[in-house]
Order: structure tokens, then C-alpha cells, then sequence
């Protein structure tokens, strides 16, 4: 049987927690293998997608 997310009785508290550290580690690894703008730009595309995120309540 297939139960989907919204079916699942799984607590998403942590979710934009698990997001934003991924988000901060992606940063981090993404400045020390490759060129130092191109990671802080998808760093910033990353980040405004996550807080528009949070704001329309999809992440809360």
C-alpha cells in the first residue's frame, strides 16, 4: 500500500530545521569545490526559495 506524505502521521516540526542546515552545509561544500560566486548565487536561490517557502506556511 502506498501512503502518501499527507496521509503519514509523521511530526514535520524539524522539517525547515533539516532544510536550513542542509541549505547552510550545501553553502559550505559548494564554496570549497567550485567557484566562489556561482556557489553564493545558488546559496542565495536556495535560501529565497526556502523562506518563501516558510512564508506561504508550506514548511510550518
Amino acid at each position: 500500500m502506498v501512503v502518501t506524505l499527507l496521509q503519514t502521521p509523521i511530526e514535520l516540526s524539524n522539517a525547515p530545521l533539516i532544510i536550513g542546515f542542509a541549505i547552510l552545509m550545501y553553502a559550505v561544500l559548494a564554496i570549497r569545490f567550485s567557484k566562489v560566486h556561482v556557489a553564493l548565487l545558488s546559496t542565495l536561490a536556495f535560501s529565497v526559495i526556502y523562506v518563501l517557502l516558510l512564508m506561504t506556511g508550506v514548511l510550518a
